[in-house]
């Protein structure tokens, strides 16, 4: 059976149907997390199938992907749903024991606080008339990165964290996290006619367009540093992070609307993409395994 990726939904009557026989395979993984562990659009899929197709171990090549996330979650919503199913994920005995955790969280979260808030209400501040002399660091907030970071991400990475290293099936499990890669803020919606995320954040609190290179580069240097301190508190083990920041996808072209480079639209890979992604998984998974 090659490597396979499942969705929780759909494990029991995959096994049930004969499909799954989850104890054939020689890895396990569990994953969970935004777009970038769900989909890329409403047709194509994201890093797990990409790894899945790659995946090699000194185990042997067979991968068993459980995937738990959700297109659009925030790492918020998902410490509010830790005793739910993902729980049960982890206290639950099974014919195997998950061999890592593989998360992407917190990019929504900074991507909602810049959008959905008023303009200047939120982690970006309205610049609307500024001057010529205005400054990428200038568009950002301070006050409002503290608290979406102290009151909402560190606290409820500490829950997941927390939950894992209680199993008693699978509690010292790696935690691999997921540093995204910056791409370019430009019209390039999932649909055509739909809406954006960062260039309609950048519109709405009169950011120029010259800027948005520099304020997408900034965005997510803070998303990089957010992600990277949860695996370096005191008295935390085996969380590590995925160096996919450094990948060198190719940038999108920004009057493009759609597929362009790596990018399938604005703010997630295509199968190029994803494909040079999962490369900087295996490695990392091969540092752990």
């Amino acid at each position: 059976m090659p490597s396979h990726v499942v969705y929780d939904i759909d494990y029991d009557r995959e096994v049930d149907q004969g499909l799954l026989a989850p104890e054939q395979f020689d890895y396990w993984f569990l994953c969970e997390g935004d777009s970038w562990m769900d989909r890329s659009s409403l047709t194509q899929m994201s890093l797990p199938w990409s790894l899945a197709r790659s995946f090699r171990g000194q185990r042997g090549n067979r991968a068993l992907f459980v995937n738990l996330s959700h297109f659009g979650d925030t790492l918020r919503h998902i410490g509010d749903c830790l005793n739910d199913v993902f729980h049960q994920w982890v206290t639950t005995p099974l014919p195997f024991r998950f061999d890592a955790l593989l998360l992407s969280a917190g990019g929504n979260d900074f991507i909602d606080a810049a959008l959905d808030p008023p303009p200047g209400q939120g982690l970006l501040r309205d610049v609307h008339g500024a001057g010529p002399d205005l400054q990428p660091d200038d568009c950002f907030d301070p006050a409002a990165l503290s608290l979406l970071v102290d009151q909402y991400l560190d606290p409820n990475f500490g829950k997941l964290y927390d939950t894992v290293r209680a199993s008693p099936f699978c509690g010292a499990m790696p935690i691999l996290l997921n540093l995204y890669a910056t791409p370019v803020a430009r019209y390039a919606p999932v649909l055509p006619g739909g809406k954006t995320w960062l260039s309609a954040a950048y519109a709405k609190n009169g950011i120029p367009p010259a800027l948005w290179p520099a304020v997408t580069q900034r965005l997510f240097v803070d998303v990089e540093a957010v992600v990277t301190d949860w695996s370096e508190v005191a008295g935390r083990t085996g969380v590590f992070t995925v160096p996919t920041s450094s990948v060198p996808l190719v940038p999108a072209d920004p009057g493009a609307a759609g597929s362009s480079g790596d990018w399938l639209n604005e703010i997630h890979p295509n199968k190029s993409g994803w494909a040079r992604l999962a490369t900087a998984w295996q490695a990392s998974l091969d540092a752990v395994l």
